[in-house]
Formats: structure tokens, C-alpha cells, sequence
């Protein structure tokens, strides 16, 4: 059999999958900060990047102050594209109707202060935004990122429809975070998955894939797993 329609027959039996797209750093340089503010003073302690706030752990206190990180105007003025991976999730989206595969667009940020201007940033560089999805992890005020983004892509996994489960992100501890979700799922889902799929016991594939995309800071993406 050749490879071409071999994985073509992968693709089939695996049907529909799920991806998960971190926005700053992985689609766009961004340059926002997000502020964190003596609670007694109102003094600003430290400025934070996307990545340094991915990992930092507020002290008691102190409190987050979001404004630039909700600014749709500074991120469409200054957001500046990242062509390899904004590339790879045109190519993505071109296949993912065939097979009722998703892309979702998972930030660590909450609501922009203006959604229309947040989006025409997408169109302006030929991001299909429309017709995806942008969950916003920032919404949830407890927990880490990391376990946020776990949480809701908990919900969609939950519905059992996806067979295969990617995340495109910039920071490790995320795509660790993720792949850890393979060997938590409960057996209710598991049996889920097989009943909606008519998956056989004898079944060689396991009933949901993961693995995760790593994006450098020169824009390549790296298999994780």
C-alpha cells in the first residue's frame, strides 16, 4: 500500500480531530503587559510578558492589572504575524471540513475591550477567525494557566467526538500540562469515544491521540510526543 493512501486510511478511521492554538508568541510578537499592583499602594511591582505571566504565581496582596492585555486596538496596531505558523493554521483549516475537525484558538488573555477590532486583526492577515472559535483562558480568575486551558479543553474532549487532540503553544509547562490529559481521561469518556466511533477492542489505535506542538522563537513548530 502506498503511504499516501495509507495515511489517508489513518485519517479515516481516527475521523475527526481538535486543535488547540495559543494567539501570543505562536500566531503573533506581541507586546503587551500585564501589571502587577500592590493591593495596599496601588504601585506597580512587576511587569509581565505573555510568558513570564504563563508561569508567575501571585503573591498575597497583589492583584493583576489586565489593561494592556485587553487592548484590541494595541494588539491590531502592534501585534506583528508570525508567518510559519500562521501559514501551517491556513493549510489546517483548508482540510479540517472533510473529517469535522475543529481549530480553537486557546489565550491566556480574557475579553478584549473591543471584539471587532480584536478580529479584523485575524482577517487582515488571511486568518479564516470567523469560522473559529477564541476561548480565553483569562475569563477564569483561579489557577494557573496551564490548568485552565486543561479545563477547557476538558470541555470539548468531554462530547467525545475527537479522535485526535493537538495543542500549538509556546510554553512548555502548557504542552506538559496537556499531554498529561492522555492518561487522566476517564474511563467514561474512554468508552464514550469507542461507543460514538464504533471502536473494536481489537483496535490497534488508541481511541484519542494527543501530542503537542512546540513553537521556537524563530516560528518552527516541534513535535512533542
Amino acid at each position: 500500500m502506498k503511504l499516501k493512501n495509507y495515511l489517508n486510511e489513518i485519517k479515516s478511521i481516527y475521523g475527526a480531530g481538535i486543535s488547540f492554538i495559543d494567539l501570543d508568541e505562536c500566531l503573533f510578537r506581541t507586546f503587551a503587559k500585564i501589571y502587577v499592583i500592590d493591593d495596599e499602594t496601588g504601585k506597580i511591582i512587576k511587569k509581565l510578558d505573555n510568558q513570564e505571566f504563563n508561569t508567575y504565581e501571585l503573591q498575597p496582596g497583589n492583584h493583576y492589572d489586565f489593561n494592556e492585555f485587553t487592548n484590541a486596538e494595541m494588539f491590531k496596531k502592534t501585534s506583528i504575524p508570525i508567518p510559519k505558523t500562521i501559514d501551517r493554521i491556513k493549510r489546517m483549516f483548508k482540510n479540517i471540513d472533510k473529517r469535522k475537525s475543529k481549530v480553537v484558538f486557546l489565550t491566556a488573555r480574557s475579553d478584549f475591550d473591543n471584539k471587532e477590532e480584536f478580529l479584523q486583526t485575524f482577517r487582515d492577515y488571511g486568518i479564516p477567525i470567523d469560522n473559529i472559535y477564541v476561548e480565553r483562558a483569562g475569563n477564569i480568575r483561579t489557577g494557573t494557566v496551564a490548568s485552565n486551558k486543561k479545563n477547557i479543553i476538558m470541555n470539548y474532549l468531554s462530547t467525545g467526538k475527537y479522535r485526535r487532540c493537538r495543542m500549538v503553544d509556546d510554553d512548555m509547562k502548557n504542552i506538559k500540562t496537556f499531554l498529561k490529559i492522555e492518561g487522566e481521561l476517564p474511563e467514561s469518556l474512554i468508552n464514550k469515544i469507542k461507543k460514538i466511533h464504533n471502536i473494536k477492542e481489537e483496535e490497534s489505535i488508541p481511541p484519542i491521540e494527543f501530542f503537542g506542538l512546540l513553537v521556537k522563537e524563530n516560528g518552527s513548530l516541534v513535535r512533542i510526543k
